[in-house]
């Protein structure tokens, strides 16, 4: 979510001279406040901790603002990657809020707000729960851009017992499913990547094969993803970021037991 913020405000600032300010805090937050950010239906006023993205580009009209969480709205403001309606899922998933400060020709600043739990709340003993005892068999080929997300995903399914393929882009995940396809038993494949994206590499695969297993990551929400796939035979859908748990989850109900 930081990165993809810190992402849009280099790309607003563009190639002339400006700067990006990360800072942070915690504030009491009135109703009045809170009104005026997104996501603030279910907020209660109190102290919160913030975390402000600022940056000294060329700022947003009114128009514009009004969109740029919509789901793939671009324009030369927005970054890559999650996307601005991904990081208000990231956010609405927390439980926080966002405020957006904007001008055209004074910058934009980013307010994430995430509520402080109560002082006096009282601790809950989680109990102690078996680690999943589910493993996976083959191949799988993972398709993601961002090395950081290939590095720990491989982790992860080497973990659950599954041998891995990385790909970093549609193309390259092409290539190898062609060479390895009796190997591979699913692709996990992001929906957002240059040279060519999840969306027309899954359209790719089916033509190689219209059995072949995928499931599309993304940090945008299921709702927002699901329409573009409609009837289209995707085998599921893991928002990211995800963790070990939900990964064996997903691939356990795609796959079936083993």
């Amino acid at each position: 979510m930081v990165m993809n913020l810190v992402i849009n405000a280099s790309e607003a600032i563009g190639e002339q001279s400006g700067v990006v300010t990360i800072s942070t805090g915690i504030m009491e937050c009135t109703r009045d406040y809170l009104s005026e950010a997104y996501l603030n239906e279910n907020l209660s006023e109190g102290t919160y901790i913030w975390l402000e993205i600022s940056d000294t580009g060329s700022g947003m009209d009114y128009e514009t603002q009004q969109r740029i969480f919509e789901p793939f709205f671009t324009t030369k403001f927005t970054g890559r990657g999650l996307g601005l309606s991904a990081v208000l899922g990231i956010v609405r998933g927390h439980r926080g809020a966002l405020r957006v400060y904007s001008e055209p020709g004074q910058g934009t600043t980013f307010k994430v707000l995430f509520p402080i739990a109560q002082k006096k709340r009282k601790s809950v003993v989680q109990p102690n729960i078996k680690p999943s005892e589910w493993r996976g068999v083959g191949t799988v080929l993972l398709v993601d851009d961002e090395e950081s997300v290939r590095s720990l995903g491989t982790r992860m399914l080497e973990r659950i017992g599954f041998q891995s393929l990385v790909a970093t882009d549609g193309q390259e995940a092409l290539e190898l499913y062609e060479a390895r396809s009796k190997d591979i038993v699913l692709v996990l494949l992001d929906l957002t990547m240059p040279c060519m994206d999840g969306e027309e590499a899954f359209q790719h695969l089916r033509k190689i094969n219209s059995k072949v297993r995928v499931v599309m990551t993304s940090g945008y929400t299921e709702t927002e993803i699901a329409p573009r796939f409609a009837g289209k035979r995707l085998c599921g859908f893991l928002q990211k970021p995800y963790t070990l748990d939900t990964l064996t989850m997903c691939l356990r109900d795609v796959l079936g037991s083993n």
